[in-house]
Order: structure tokens, then sequence, then C-alpha cells
């Protein structure tokens, strides 16, 4: 085996093409190692432990996902922004399968926590994204919301239906979006 120094971004892009090809779930040190050609030392070089190296691949996709398409719905307009996260969601979770089922329990269980931070700080962004184009929105109804239904419970609910859309492979939400017109507009 070639005993060549690599780069941390070159080993995060083998990571991804082996969780591209296989899934998250079959990430491992002497694969990803093989896959840059370079000894399994060099990746725990940039990656002391599989989880740190499962954690900055999760990331990594997270940030191939919002970032390969372009923003173009009307951020204002809250379907429109629920209906381009669903679809962008969707359309990476095509590129990398299985990974919302799989990515937050493909850690050892002292390491889980690694991968639970990084899920919800994506998740914590694309909700504020979300709540922004709800209070921005200039169609929703006068008195929607109160202090037993606040925005952040609708954003909570919104939200947590469109993972179980993309955990369930369903390709649209539309359902979900004729529930939020008939709620508030």
């Amino acid at each position: 085996m070639n005993t060549v120094v690599t780069s941390k971004e070159a080993i995060l892009k083998a990571s991804k093409e082996i969780a591209t090809a296989k899934g998250l779930q079959a990430l491992n040190m002497r694969d990803v190692a093989k896959h840059c050609n370079v000894a399994v030392g060099s990746v725990y070089n940039y990656f002391p432990s599989k989880a740190d190296l499962a954690a900055e691949t999760v990331e990594d996709i997270w940030k191939d996902i919002f970032h390969k398409l372009s923003n173009t719905h009307n951020e204002n307009n809250f379907i429109e922004r629920v209906t381009w996260l669903f679809e962008t969601v969707n359309s990476g979770v095509k590129e990398y399968p299985a990974f919302f089922t799989i990515h937050s329990v493909n850690f050892a269980n002292e390491d889980k926590a690694k991968g639970r931070k990084v899920m919800n700080e994506y998740f914590t962004h694309m909700k504020k994204g979300l709540l922004q184009s709800l209070q921005n929105d200039n169609n929703v109804k006068k008195n929607t919301f109160n202090e037993t239904f606040t925005q952040e419970h609708f954003i909570d609910f919104v939200f947590s239906n469109i993972i179980t859309l993309l955990i369930n492979n369903q390709q649209s939400c539309y359902v979900l979006n004729e529930i939020i017109k008939r709620t508030i507009y």
C-alpha cells in the first residue's frame, strides 16, 4: 500500500464516494484509506476515530445537499420555502442512500453525540429558514398564532412532517402543503 500522505479534503471526498456507493453504514477507516491509496494511519492523522470521520462526512454531505441547488424560491412565501426545502433534501437523499435513517445511528454509542450535534445544527438552520419565511409571508391570516399555537410549534410540526416524508421516500410534499394552506391562509 502506498504511504503517501493525503489531504483531509481527499479523505472526505473518498468517504463521501463510499457513502454514495454503499451508504454511510459501510464507512470504515480501512476502506477509506484503500480508496485514497494511503496507509490507514494517514486517515487517523486527520480523523482520530471512525466517529470523527463519519461526523465530518455527514457534515460535508449536508453542505453538498444545500449548496448544489440554487435558491430559486420566494423566501417570503412559506409554501414555496417548504417545497424548496423538501425537494432540495430529497435530491440529496437520492444521492446519498439511506442518509436520514442511517447517519444518526452510524456512530458508536459513546460517539452518538457527534452525529446528533451535526444533524441538529443543520435541522436548526433549516427551521430558522422556515420560520423566517413564515414571518415574512404577508398572506398568512392575522391571528393564526397565539400563546398555545405558536409559529415555533407550527414550524416544528411542518419540519417533522418533511423529515417523515423523506424517510418514507415520498416524492412530493403536496398533502403537507395542502394542510399548511388550509391552516394558515
